[in-house]
């Protein structure tokens, strides 16, 4: 009996000491899963919004308290918080509330500062390790654990969660008045039912264990299968859900990492990735085809970006059911650009692939009740000729499809010459700005002779520019470019500038001409380019009707009133007004009887035509006939050959120009040529008001050779 006695009393012992130290540990990982659990019970902003005080307010504040609450009582805690240094001080972002305080209405310390340990929590910042601190206030013997944390942005902060001593030492007094009642009473059954608890007890605290562990190691599909309805049960169960709720955030992320959200279509770095991939499995050749949509924009401004949104997703969704069957990769780069990945296609496949991108592009997107048409130009890059790896195909398939776009052909294969071309005209755009500062830009004047009796009377400004290192500079070259860079202007001005004062100068010799100027689109709608134009005619003492401003035809279909109101001022301070590059746009006959223009120019490329194709003959005198019913001149540019000066002449054209009459020339070139009395081809009669057939092509047909392209 003393003995058992014995054997009762150290059994017992044991018991009570096992439950004591399983007591301790399980409140220990109750206090180590709440502050784990702590942060991702709030919004991912709140940390940042906590900081302001002012971004929280309390009914939120108090939503969140009462989570906190509702989750500390489940899991047995008296508190659980989240602190940030400010200062000296230690603040409260967030923190649950005792039961007795919520019997007062009080629900937390938003922002107020801590009053508890200071000292240990400044040394667990300072260490940067988390800590169990036992500590005494006013409200009882607490054991508490204190994590380090950082926000996104990289500010510190403590997460600490409390339980009462009270509570860990009656458990302890509990386990040993058990373990003495079962001991003395039924050793036997004591017996087995201690081996059956310390059993119990183990189960589910290395299940914790083992699933806290799995997270640490990126494994956010833990799961703790514990179904009990005690507190380690709700501990279970809060665990399970928060591995699931960071494993959804996970696989969400991941999710948006290689997909554009907006056409279900692999993105950027999807793309690389699967190129890259490619190229690990060594393949002989690929092609990789980036293209965006012409003229998408204009499906934005006047639709609006829904509509521009919903047409890319139903292009999206029209590519990725159409391509993917022989591995191909439609990915959505960003914006309407779009590249593809034809995997074992070669230059010699490339066309039948460029087919069925256009066939796709070519059937209407319907969207809102709009039937839009879609044309895209593309770029091509070939594995192994035009790069080894992802990024360099795709800058290079993109290099192509601007390429594309700039000579308005459906697609384009890569060039190396292309990146030359881009970067001379980089270096040029650089030296387009001091170029005005600089006076490196020429006037060059070329006249417009009457055909009815051959008296030069007007001549047309054309700007050249004479870089100091690469010599004479194209218009063509560096035109677009001052366009798209807003530095048009700059150089328009300066081009009037040095017309009104080269004007003056020539009639002091007896020179008296109608000038010419081509003016952007973006100057003839804006009401400050009208005034400069008014301040230069009065500093220059100019005659404001010897200055002619022409402005392309193309550019009057966009801002109809502010042009009109501008044209309309210009014409009252006496300055002429053309319409240039006249048949190539879309003006309608109305909108042209509106225009306060006194010329029409007919564009060079139905003259140039006049002695190749008959039916231009039928279009320039049309259009020639047009402009004197609107009671206009009407000036014929590019005539480069005798022919079509004497058929312009029959068919009653005002005005040539051309290199069969002068190429342009300097003003002091100019000012020899025209008082040298130059010589001018046959002129027949004119026939228009006599025969209303098409006029005969006479004489023979000689072109001049142009050295220069005209501005």
């Amino acid at each position: 009996m003393l003995i058992n006695l014995a054997a009762t009393c150290a059994y017992s012992y044991y018991v009570y000491t096992l439950k004591s130290d399983a007591v301790r540990q399980e409140v220990d990982k109750r206090l180590a899963a709440a502050v784990v659990a702590a942060p991702l019970m709030l919004p991912r902003d709140y940390l940042e919004r906590a900081r302001k005080p002012g971004d929280i307010n309390p009914l939120e504040y108090r939503r969140w308290v009462a989570d906190f609450d509702r989750y500390s009582r489940s899991v047995g805690l008296r508190y659980l918080y989240l602190f940030m240094p400010v200062g000296d001080r230690v603040v409260y972002l967030m923190d649950s509330a005792s039961p007795d305080e919520v019997r007062r209405g009080y629900y937390g310390r938003f922002f107020s500062e801590y009053r508890g340990p200071i000292a240990e929590l400044r040394q667990i910042l300072a260490d940067g390790k988390p800590r169990y601190v036992e500590y005494v206030d006013r409200y009882g013997h607490f054991r508490s654990l204190f994590i380090p944390a950082v926000t996104d942005d990289g500010r510190p902060y403590l997460i600490g969660a409390d339980v009462a001593m009270g509570d860990i030492q009656l458990q302890q007094e509990q386990a040993l008045q058990q373990s003495l009642g079962i001991g003395l009473s039924i050793f036997a059954i004591g017996f087995v039912l201690s081996l059956l608890l310390t059993w119990q007890l183990s189960r589910p605290v290395e299940a914790l264990v083992s699933g806290v562990r799995r997270i640490e190691a990126g494994d956010y599909s833990a799961r703790v299968a514990w179904k009990s309805g005690d507190e380690l049960g709700q501990l279970a169960r809060s665990f399970n859900t928060m591995t699931g709720a960071v494993a959804e955030r996970e696989r969400e992320m991941l999710r948006l990492a290689f997909v554009d959200p907006l056409t279900g279509l692999a993105n950027r770095t999807r793309l690389i990735e699967a190129i890259e991939a490619h190229l690990a499995q060594q393949p002989e050749h690929f092609a990789v085809v980036l293209f965006d949509l012409d003229q998408f924009k204009y499906i934005n401004d006047f639709l609006g970006y829904q509509v521009g949104d919903a047409a890319i997703a139903a292009l999206g969704k029209r590519l990725a059911s159409t391509l993917g069957s022989e591995g191909e990769l439609c990915a959505r780069l960003s914006g309407d650009e779009y590249a593809i990945l034809f995997p074992d296609t070669t230059q010699a496949r490339l066309p039948a692939q460029l087919a069925r991108i256009e066939a796709l592009l070519a059937q209407p997107v319907v969207v809102a009740g709009q039937r839009l048409e879609l044309g895209a130009s593309m770029g091509v890059a070939l594995y192994p000729e035009h790069g080894d790896n992802g990024d360099l195909l795709l800058r290079h398939a993109e290099v192509a499809m601007y390429a594309a776009k700039r000579l308005h052909q459906s697609h384009v294969l890569y060039d190396p010459g292309f990146e030359q071309n881009r970067q001379t005209q980089l270096a040029l755009l650089s030296d387009l700005r001091n170029a005005v500062a600089e006076n490196q830009f020429v006037v060059c004047y070329q006249p417009k002779v009457r055909m009815k009796d051959g008296e030069i009377e007007s001549a047309e400004a054309l700007v050249r520019w004479q870089h100091p290192e690469r010599g004479w500079i194209p218009p063509g070259d560096f035109i677009p470019f001052a366009e798209q860079t807003g530095r048009l202007r700059m150089i328009t001005q300066w081009v009037i500038d040095d017309v009104l004062s080269r004007s003056t100068l020539w009639r002091s010799v007896d020179i008296d001409l109608l000038v010419s100027v081509n003016i952007g689109v973006s100057d003839a709608e804006d009401a400050t380019f009208v005034d400069f134009v008014e301040a230069a005619l009065q500093r220059h003492g100019a005659d404001p009707s010897r200055l002619c401003l022409e402005i392309t035809e193309t550019g009057v279909m966009n801002r109809q009133r502010e042009l009109l109101a501008n044209l309309a001022r210009l014409r009252r301070l006496g300055v002429r007004l053309s319409i240039d590059d006249f048949g190539t746009g879309y003006s309608s006959f109305a909108y042209l009887a509106q225009m306060p223009v006194h010329e029409l120019k007919i564009d060079r490329t139905f003259v140039q035509a006049l002695d190749s194709k008959f039916e231009n003959v039928s279009i320039v005198r049309s259009i020639i006939e047009l402009g004197h019913i609107l009671g206009l001149q009407v000036v014929a540019e590019g005539v480069e050959t005798e022919s079509a000066w004497q058929a312009l002449a029959v068919m009653g054209c005002d005005e040539a120009q051309g290199y069969l009459i002068a190429k342009p020339m300097t003003a002091e070139a100019f000012s020899q040529w025209y008082l040298g009395g130059p010589m001018l081809p046959y002129t027949p009669p004119d026939m228009s008001m006599i025969d209303p057939s098409p006029a005969p092509v006479v004489g023979p047909a000689v072109r001049i050779t142009r050295d220069n392209e005209l501005g």
